[in-house]
Order: C-alpha cells, then sequence, then structure tokens
C-alpha cells in the first residue's frame, strides 16, 4: 500500500514536501508521421513544494500518478482526433460485436482492434475515420458481412 502524500519523500531533496498542484503540462506526439504537440494547462500532479530543493530541471520534481497519466493519455487521443479506447469499445459491443468479429469485417490484421481497445497503439487517422462509419451507419455492419461472404466464395 502506497504511502500518504505527506509521509512520501522528494527524489530531489529527500524531505515530505510533496503537495498536489495544478501544471501545465505539454508533449509531442508523433502520430501518421507528423508531430502534433498535446497541451493540458490543468494537470493534477504531485510536486515537491520545499523552496531549497534545486533539481537539474524544474519537471524533476514532478510525479504524474495514475489519474494524470490517464488524463494524458486521454486528452492525447481527443487532440489527435481519435476515438478513444473506450469509445471504440463501447461501440464494438453496442453492435454486438467480439473483437475478432468486427477485426475480421474490416480485415485487419493481427492484434490490432486489441491494441487500440488497450490503448497500446493509436489506431491510424484513416482507420479512426472507417471505425466511425462502421460505428455510426447502421447499413455497414450488413454490408462489410455481405463483402465478407462473397470474398470466401470466390
Amino acid at each position: 500500500m502506497r504511502k500518504p502524500l505527506k509521509a512520501q519523500r522528494c527524489d530531489v531533496c529527500g524531505e515530505q514536501s510533496l503537495r498536489r498542484v495544478t501544471v501545465c503540462h505539454e508533449e509531442t506526439v508523433t502520430h501518421d508521421g507528423r508531430q502534433q504537440v498535446v497541451r493540458i494547462p490543468d494537470l493534477p500532479a504531485i510536486r515537491c513544494t520545499n523552496p531549497q530543493c534545486r533539481p537539474e530541471h524544474p519537471d524533476d520534481t514532478i510525479i504524474l500518478d495514475d489519474n494524470a497519466l490517464e488524463r494524458i493519455s486521454l486528452e492525447t487521443y481527443r487532440q489527435l482526433g481519435l476515438l478513444t479506447p473506450p469509445e471504440i469499445r463501447a461501440h464494438r459491443e453496442r453492435l454486438r460485436l467480439t473483437q475478432q468479429e468486427l477485426a475480421d469485417l474490416l480485415r485487419l490484421g493481427g492484434n490490432s482492434l486489441s491494441r487500440w481497445e488497450s490503448g497500446a497503439v493509436y489506431q491510424s487517422r484513416s482507420l479512426d475515420t472507417l471505425l466511425r462509419i462502421v460505428f455510426n451507419l447502421p447499413d455497414t455492419v450488413p454490408f462489410l458481412r455481405k463483402r465478407e461472404l462473397e470474398a470466401v466464395n470466390v
């Protein structure tokens, strides 16, 4: 079990001076061969507040907990204009499709859908568009099933 925040020590100065703060987080993400800066102006984080603490870099005393990392992940999807892993899973389940069934309909290779739903990798913009079409146009799944059958019977 983790110690309460007041009992934890800063890795730089060793003092029990960690406090919850709001920081401006910025990182560059490469997606589909393009770089994009993801900015979160109000990210809750943990920081050493000891004025005597002298880190090599000011960000060295910032700790991103699980909640902050989840927020960064979801905000990255949002700023890239992509469906989030929970959204992909929810839409797929609404259509009553397994991962394998949807992957087969879309002719995806390997474990692509599983990786998207787990957040292990970002889907490309073009495949994100295809997912949105499948999820939002009711006639798409029957159309893809028919195409799949035609391909098998050739």
